[in-house]
């Protein structure tokens, strides 16, 4: 997700999968940008620092409603580049993206980030995996919430 924030999840055959501390997935820190903006991390260039709502809205002056056509390449360019890492290390064929960011910048946004894995995420040599928009729209966070926590539920019952 796209969003204020860049946060993410990490699904395999249909399985949110937790990670040692439940963050398994998150995109945000991926560095996108050696020697970038400092993140709230603390290191350089993570893909929060460069490409959330928030960081464009510092970087550019200009709220998220009014960005330029770099800008929203740009931030493709980034995203596709986090997610094409992440594709490369894991073997995966599918990035779902979503938030206010993402889809508002709409086709420039994916096209640019389809563009960027399609460089760098080769495993086998065969094609690189695909970025699609997100379908749930403003309900896609809470709906991931619920999800997780029937997840919650279900694990404290069995």
């Amino acid at each position: 997700m796209v969003s204020t924030h860049v946060d993410g999840g990490l699904v395999l055959d249909g399985d949110l999968v937790d990670g040692a501390t439940g963050n398994a997935g998150n995109v945000g820190h991926i560095i996108v940008e050696p020697g970038g903006r400092r993140c709230p991390c603390g290191a350089r260039g993570c893909l929060e620092s460069e490409a959330s709502g928030l960081a464009i809205s510092t970087i550019t002056g200009r709220p998220l409603t009014e960005p330029t056509y770099d800008i929203m390449r740009h931030t493709g360019r980034l995203v596709g580049r986090a997610a094409g890492t992440i594709c490369t290390a894991l073997d995966l064929d599918l990035v779902v993206v979503g938030g206010d960011v993402a889809l508002g910048f709409a086709a420039t946004f994916f096209n640019a980030a389809q563009e960027e894995i399609d460089a760098i995420a080769r495993v086998g040599h065969g094609a690189a995996a695909r970025v699609t928009p997100a379908r749930l729209g403003d309900n896609g966070p809470l709906i991931g919430a619920g999800a997780v926590g029937i997840r919650g539920l279900r694990r404290s019952r069995g």
